[in-house]
Formats: structure tokens, C-alpha cells, sequence
């Protein structure tokens, strides 16, 4: 609870920790401390889902393991909602907005590269700016 940003000394009054230790609490709360734990912890979360969901997909490719498809397409709509509290949308909308800025920073590169009369430089820069567009 410290680690997602709630207080660890504030609880329902249905939560309670049984003989072994195992915390119970409502689910809102539940939902709450992983929307919370997702959010400040991302890092955490999209590495352990990556590695479960490749893990799964090469033993689900093997002779006789159907099994492991059913249970891949169960708990993809749980990764992406792990994924979405994690922020890898956002994320990804960033990262492509920052790689958008870097093309046209390269390709005004190139522009001023020909201006200039450096035809063999910009040429070097334009050729791996194309072929990643098409």
C-alpha cells in the first residue's frame, strides 16, 4: 500500500489479515490499491506482463499445448487493462509524438544538408528516413 501512495494504516473495516497472513479486503479497495500500485509502479507491472504473455505465446506454439491459447486469450483483456492503468497508452502516444519531432529535426537536416551543396550527406540521412515510412 506504501508503494502505490495509500495510507498503510488506513483500512476498511471489512479488510482483515487471516492466520496466514493473506490480507482480505472489499474489492473496490482491491481495485483501487492495483489501479494505484499500476500507476506507480509501471515498470514493475508491463515487465512482468510481457515476460507471462511471451512466455505463454512460445509454449502455446508447441505440439499438444492448446490449452495454453485458451488461457492466453482469458488473460489478455486483463493485461490490457493492467496496461492501460500503467500508463503504456499515454506512453506510447509520447514516445510517438517524440519520434515524429526527431524525423523532422533530420529531415530539416537534410533540407539545409542540400542547400548547402552536401548532396552525398543528405542523401545518407534520407535513405533510412524513407525506407522506415514504407
Amino acid at each position: 500500500m506504501s508503494r502505490a501512495g495509500l495510507p498503510v494504516d488506513k483500512s476498511s473495516a471489512y479488510a482483515y489479515t487471516d492466520r496466514a497472513g493473506t490480507i482480505h479486503m472489499p474489492f473496490d479497495e482491491a481495485v483501487e490499491l492495483a489501479r494505484r500500485f499500476c500507476a506507480a509502479e509501471p515498470a514493475v507491472i508491463l515487465a512482468s506482463i510481457e515476460a507471462t504473455e511471451q512466455e505463454w505465446a512460445r509454449e502455446a506454439a508447441l505440439p499438444g499445448a492448446k490449452h495454453m491459447v485458451s488461457l492466453l486469450n482469458e488473460f489478455r483483456s486483463s493485461w490490457a487493462l493492467l496496461r492501460q492503468w500503467a500508463g503504456q497508452d499515454a506512453a506510447i502516444a509520447q514516445r510517438d509524438t517524440e519520434i515524429r519531432r526527431l524525423e523532422r529535426l533530420v529531415w530539416d537536416a537534410v533540407y539545409a544538408l542540400q542547400k548547402a551543396g552536401l548532396d552525398k550527406e543528405s542523401a545518407r540521412l534520407r535513405r533510412p528516413i524513407e525506407r522506415s515510412n514504407s
